[in-house]
Order: structure tokens, then sequence, then C-alpha cells
């Protein structure tokens, strides 16, 4: 009876050891070749992988995300894995480009008890299709130069209180020449994201640029006129921007602006290219005083699975992962921002050197606003902030700005609708 178990012993080792190990399978994964993004993913990439050995995730950066992914999708030669912004995730839903996650991997409730809303308003539909990944709110506050702050003796605060106190700093940190002419900005408001806060500041006012009742846009409001004034006259009025200046983006880098309308991800990001520069967030005024500002993420990043993968059972494991406390942590590292999930504003990771600027933000998150979704809402941004521009060029006044807007957005939402007949209006939540 021995002798026979030792035989039998030994005929399962030798069967095990001639068994061909479990094949590993690579996945790919497009995300925007932003480092921030990058190395978040490849670190959360790196401890799946650990967990799951036969499951590798290839990260790529692609340098023009949007297109590259479209053409792809196209061809249905896409990445298994796709990273769409909050404003091209619909489209991709509608498209049938994006695969419905099981409830197994997440289901509405869950998102609905344990999600942040705009998870679930960005996509009103019976299923969840992404994992969002931790994110600033793009429209959350006002980047700062911490050493011109020290420089002109000025306390940097948690949050402006007032468009008057913003404006009090922005004096005070403005600089010009001999001659008069501007040659650092106290508030530079020239950005491509800028239109976010243009929303909400009509918001704050009460006014509703979106009819909810006849699904189309109008600008023709005097609180869009307010708003709208308003980055008129930081350049020609209050005279703390200029058009002669480079864009925010460059001021900030080229120490020719001491603030900001700015993603917060620039402080971060900052540290990486721009070691010698020291930046900070401070939460964005309402435009009226005495109320709290809106804060709306509309331009969100989610990861999601490609239909036509061929892995969509490794994927679906990857999504689990992702979503766990873990995995949110890993990319913080990497990202800070604002996770998905309510439960991590509790994390440590506020309270570390890294995660410390966006702690005065913490308070704002439960009345986070989601503009949207209208559909190709890069089409939106672009009308607005092509005509935010023209206005503070002076190529356009403030009323035919108005005129234009209403216009253009609502030819861009018409336009959307024609592709998609059958897709839901949305419903703001002002």
């Amino acid at each position: 009876m021995k002798k026979m178990r030792v035989t039998f012993m030994v005929g399962m080792l030798i069967l095990c050891l001639t068994l061909p190990a479990a094949a590993k399978v690579t996945l790919r994964l497009w995300c925007m070749s932003f480092a921030p993004h990058l190395n978040g993913y490849t670190q959360v990439a790196k401890a799946f992988t650990e967990k799951n050995p036969n499951i590798v995730i290839k990260v790529e950066g692609l340098a023009d995300l949007v297109t590259q992914s479209k053409a792809a999708i196209a061809a249905g030669v896409a990445a298994d894995f796709l990273h769409p912004r909050g404003e091209d995730f619909y489209e991709f839903i509608l498209g049938g480009a994006l695969e419905p996650l099981p409830p197994d991997v997440v289901s509405v409730e869950e998102v609905k008890a344990k999600w942040w809303p705009e998870y679930c308003l960005q996509a009103p539909f019976d299923s969840i299709y992404a994992v969002g990944i931790p994110d600033p709110i793009g429209d959350a506050g006002i980047v700062v130069n911490v050493d011109m702050f020290k420089e002109a003796g000025l306390a940097i605060p948690s949050a402006f209180e007032s468009i008057n106190e913003l404006l009090t700093y922005a004096k005070k940190l403005a600089r010009k020449d001999v001659a008069g002419n501007l040659i650092r900005a106290g508030l530079s408001c020239r950005e491509y994201n800028n239109q976010v806060y243009f929303w909400d500041f009509i918001a704050e006012q009460g006014g509703q640029f979106y009819d909810n009742k006849t699904a189309k846009f109008n600008y023709n409001i005097p609180e869009v006129k307010n708003a709208l004034q308003f980055f008129y006259d930081l350049h020609w009025k209050y005279e703390v921007d200029s058009i002669k200046l480079p864009d925010s983006f460059l001021a900030l880098s080229q120490k020719v602006a001491a603030m900001a309308f700015m993603w917060p991800e620039y402080v971060p990001f900052s540290k990486l290219i721009y070691p010698e520069l020291n930046f900070t967030l401070v939460i964005k005024p309402p435009f009226v005083e005495g109320r709290k500002p809106f804060l709306s993420h509309v331009d969100s990043w989610n990861l999601a699975v490609f239909s036509k993968s061929k892995y969509k059972k490794e994927a679906f494991e990857f999504m689990k992962f992702l979503k766990t406390p873990e995995a949110q942590t890993i990319f913080l590292q990497e990202n800070p921002g604002i996770s998905p999930l309510k439960e991590m504003v509790k994390s440590p990771f506020y309270e570390s050197e890294k995660g410390r600027f966006l702690k005065p933000l913490l308070e704002f998150l439960p009345y986070m606003k989601f503009w949207g979704p209208f559909g190709n809402d890069s089409i939106i941004k672009e009308s607005l902030w092509k005509i935010m521009d023209a206005v503070e060029h002076q190529t356009m006044t403030v009323d035919e700005g108005l005129t234009e807007m209403t216009k253009e957005c609502n030819i861009a939402i018409d336009r959307f609708r024609e592709k998609y007949p059958k897709v839901p209006k949305p419903v703001i939540q002002y």
C-alpha cells in the first residue's frame, strides 16, 4: 500500500512537471502621454501583475489620445483598455466602443452608493462602463507661485473668499515695466479649461446657460454677460493679464504669471518638468460673495474596456483591482487628485507632502456639480474657448460673443443628436 502511494505521488509530480504553465496574457492599455497618468497606470499594472502573474498590462502613452483612439476604434484595432476623457466617454458608449462592466466588477447600485455622483451622471445608462482614476477637479482653484507670494509679502490663503479678494491679490502681484506694459500677470486667464470656470460663474449667479425643457443653450442672459465681462475686464479694466503675455500654461512656467486659472494637476506635474518652481493651489472664490463656489468635474478621466478586446475576462480582473482603495492609493502617489471612491477622502494621503495641497478641496466635494453630458463636449469646449479668446483679444465684443456662443454650442449639440438620434437629452442639476 505504501509502495502504491509513493508510486502515485511520483506519477502526479511527473504529470505536474510536464503540464504546460498557464499561458501569460498581455493586454494593452492606452492612456494620455501625461507623466502622472502614465506613471500611475504603470505602477498599478505592476501591483496587479504581482497578484496575477499570468496577466500582464502593457501601458502605452499616446501623444494625441483622442484622435488616435477614435481612429483605432473605427478600424477595430484599439487597445484592450481605453482611457477616454469625461467629454468623450458618452460618445464612446453610444458608438459601441466600450464594453459594459458586469455587476460582479462594479454595479450601478455600488457606484450610486459609494462613488461621487459624476460617475453615474456622465453615463446615464443601466450599466457602468468605466472605472475612474484619481483626478483633480479641473476648476477647483487658482494655481499660485509660492515664491512670488513670499516676495510680495503676501500670505497664501487656503481659499479666496471673494472675487474682490482675488483681484486685490492679482493687482499686488502684477508687474509693469517703466513704459507701463504688463510684464508679469497677477492673474493669468487664458487657458482652454477656463470655460469650466465660466460655466460655474454663471450658475453661481443663478443663471442657466442650458435649458432643460428645450434642450438648447442660451448665453444671451445677464449672468453669462457678467461672467464673460469679468474675463474681459481682467485684461482691459483691471490690467492683471495681457494678450501680449504667453497663455497660462507657459506664463506660469516662464515666471511671467503669479497666479492662473489652471487645472490643479499643474502643481504635481510642474515638479516633474519645472522642479525649480514652487506652486500650490488656492480654492477659487465664488462669483457671488457669501456663497459656496461651485466645482464641476466635467473632464474626469476613466478607464474602459474596448468592446472588441479578445481578453475581456482578464480585462475585467484588472478593472476590479483598479477600483480598490489599494490601487487608487498607488495611483494617487503618481497623480494626486480626487478618487472616484468617496471613502478615499479619509486617506492619509491628503496629510502627506504630495497630497496636502488638495486637502482644502475636500470640504467642497459634497457640493460638486456635473455639467452634461452634452455629447461631444470637446466641440463645445473648443467653441467656448475660441470665442472667449476672441473677446479677450477684442476681435469680438462681449455681446457678439454671447450670440456666437449660443449659435456654436447649439450647432455642436444638434450635430451630436443627429448622429445619435436616440440619445437621452441631458438634464442639468443646477
